[in-house]
């Protein structure tokens, strides 16, 4: 998944922050993972600009899917 991801992170980094955490840490990203309450990993949650969640995907995750709800976020801003 992570070339996927890469791939998308390059398309729309100029618009959106991607982030990584380690879910097993022990420090900060595993709080992260466990405040999210993700199903496993790999985890997907995007959300749109007023912070709401918008998508929630786990395991697999079709890079068109990912684009669909990356882009369906995108077009909630101005729409708060």
């Amino acid at each position: 998944m992570r070339p996927i991801v890469d791939g998308l992170q390059a398309e729309f980094g100029d618009r959106v922050s991607f982030v990584y955490f380690n879910a097993s840490d022990g420090g900060d990203g595993q709080a992260l993972y466990e405040q999210l309450a993700l199903p496993g990993h790999p985890s997907y949650a995007i959300f749109t600009p007023d912070g709401t969640e918008s998508y929630r995907g786990f395991g697999i995750v079709a890079e068109a899917v990912l684009r669909e709800n990356i882009e369906a976020a995108l077009n909630m801003q101005g729409r708060i």
